[in-house]
Parts: structure tokens; sequence; C-alpha cells
């Protein structure tokens, strides 16, 4: 999205009234998500029921390094997604050259995630887990390249301040994981102490869906379905959880790459060109509102709209888009360039 000057400069002056300096002050996108259904309710956890898949025994950390100096900011960078075909799906051989997972049974966009977050393999503490008699939202979801996965992971918080570990879930939502941090007596969770995370953009059974919606309400991801008081995530982290849930179609497919964007027309539709120039064949249009998921970009005519005016063009499906009236997070390009 592109900067709001005037309310950076409030910022600047010492937060005043209706300015959170916390927040991200550029955005002026609404966040709309409605109530989590029943049946979306009842498949959440019990927080304050025995639950062996997060007992201390279960989640046993590696080797502590040092490394809470890394968590003294919540900066993360913007993720582009690589492209994946689910084993099960059978479409075409062949794999995707990922980075090597930091841990077994990690998604391998959720093991980038991770490293762009700033988490060392030793604070993932379970990924696929099967405890006896717990509520198993740590079981399988899938396969990639051979691999199984659970969109579910839970790291350790040893070595890091109250301060350090609300960075650490504002750099996690920033890569697209919907989490929590899991303090016993707090927030509805009784047991082990924790982070527990659910990425957004992966093929996920369904109580992780309904924890994902849970989070996007700023909710606890329980069956309480209370508000989540230890962390208020910034607008900026909600609307990046919220696009890579929208490009994996609400987590029940993997969505191809790309990096997620909304449309902002104030109303109207954004036309879709052959070219980067509105002098090109209109060939679609996308409903303002809408998450687009924009697979490169590249410079054309220069176009003025909700975000000022650039030369900017993102390539979505068929055709090209105007950034001018995309909110991308950025004032620059965010996806690489087109060939």
């Amino acid at each position: 999205m592109r900067t709001n000057h005037a309310l950076i400069a409030l910022c600047a002056l010492g937060c005043l009234q209706l300015v959170a300096c916390g927040d991200d002050p550029t955005t002026t996108d609404s966040f709309d998500e409605p109530e989590l259904t029943p049946e979306e309710l009842a498949e959440l956890p019990d927080g304050l029921a025995p639950d062996p898949e997060h007992a201390e025994a279960q989640l046993v950390p590696g080797i502590a390094e040092d490394d809470a100096a890394i968590f003294d900011d919540d900066a993360a960078e913007l993720l582009l997604d690589e492209d994946v075909i689910d084993d099960e799906e059978q479409v075409s051989p062949g794999t995707i050259a990922f980075q090597p997972l930091l841990h077994s049974g990690l998604h391998p966009r959720a093991s980038d995630a991770l490293r762009t977050a700033g988490v060392s393999a030793w604070r993932i503490v379970q990924t696929i887990g099967n405890a006896p008699a717990s509520a198993g939202y740590h079981l399988a979801d899938g396969s990639v390249n051979g691999h199984p996965y659970t969109a579910a992971v839970d790291l350790s918080v040893s070595g890091l301040s109250s301060t350090q570990i609300r960075n650490l879930l504002e750099r996690l939502a920033k890569t697209g994981y919907a989490g929590w941090y899991r303090q016993n007596g707090h927030d509805g969770w009784s047991g082990a102490n924790h982070i527990h995370a659910v990425y957004a953009n992966c093929k996920m059974k369904s109580v992780l869906r309904a924890q994902v919606r849970s989070w996007l309400l700023g909710r606890n991801g329980l069956v309480s379905n209370t508000i989540y008081r230890f962390h208020t995530f910034t607008s900026t982290a909600k609307r990046i959880v919220k696009g890579k849930f929208s490009q994996s179609n609400n987590g029940t497919t993997n969505g191809g790459g790309g990096v997620s964007g909304r449309v902002n027309t104030h109303g109207s539709p954004l036309t879709v060109r052959a070219g980067a120039s509105t002098s090109t064949t209109a060939v679609d249009s996308v409903p303002d509102g809408a998450f687009i998921t924009i697979r490169c970009q590249t410079r054309g005519q220069a176009v003025s709209g909700t975000y000022g005016t650039s030369t900017l063009w993102d390539r979505i499906g068929s055709g090209y888009v105007t950034d001018s009236y995309v909110s991308t997070g950025s004032d620059g390009q965010v996806a690489h360039t087109c060939p």
C-alpha cells in the first residue's frame, strides 16, 4: 500500500488520539471477517481439557541457542510462495526446489516462512504428532514432494521475554502464520507454555481451518473463542494471513506461487488488461475488495489510483492490473519481474 504521510506525521507527534503507532498507519482497508459457524466452533480444541498433544513431555526443545536478540523487533519480509503440487492430486511428475526443510513434517512454504520470521530449527518442538487421546490437530494434512506435512507447528519460547514473544507472533503473522502464545492460565489455555501456529497457505484439516478463522477474528483459537489478549496483531499482519488463506481457497487447496494483494477501488471493478497499459485489450475484471495473487510485476503506463501514481503493473491470471489500485503492504515492487 502507499504511504499516508498525514497519519505518519500524527504518529511521530506522539500518537494522537485514534492513531495507533503499533499498527500500520498507512492502510485504509477495512478488515471484515464473519463470525465462526456453529460447526467451526465445534471443531476448535478445548484449552482447559487435558491435552497430551501439548504436554511438557511432548514439547521437548532441542539444544537451545542464544537467539533472543533476533526477536527484538517484529520486522519480517514479504514472502513469495513457491508453486506446489499436492502428491495426492497426481497432476504432473517432478518436484519443486525448496530450501531444505527446517524440520520434518513441515510444508515447504511453511518452512520458508519460519526462516523468514527468524525461527531456528531448535525452536520447532512439534510438527506432525499423534499423541494418544489428543485432539488430532497435529495429524498430517497432506503430502508434498513425497513428504507428509501438517499446517500446525509448535515453537519453544525458551529464553524469550514477553516483548520478544509478541514480536515473534507478529513476525510469524507477517509471513502467513496464524499463531498464539499458549500461556498456562491465560487466554483460555491450561497446559505447557509454547507458541501454536498454523500456516494459512496450504491444504489443512477442518480443525485448523477453524483455528485460522478464529485468529482472523482476534480470538483464541479454542472452543471458548474468546478475545485473544496477549497480543493484538496489526492490520498488516491480519491482512497478510487473510490473503494467504484466500490464496489457498480458505485452506483447502494449495494456490500457486505469488504475492497476495487486495484490490481497493472504492467500489468499481478493476479491469484486467492484456498488457501493462490501459490501451491494451480488457480481458477480465476483479471486484473491489477481492484478494489477488500477483505472479510477477512489470513496468508500463503510469496510472493514478487509490495509492497514488505508479508505473507498476501486476500479472494476475490471464492479464495485468495496475498496481495503483492494489494494496500489497509496500510502496514498491513486491514480486519478481515478469520475463
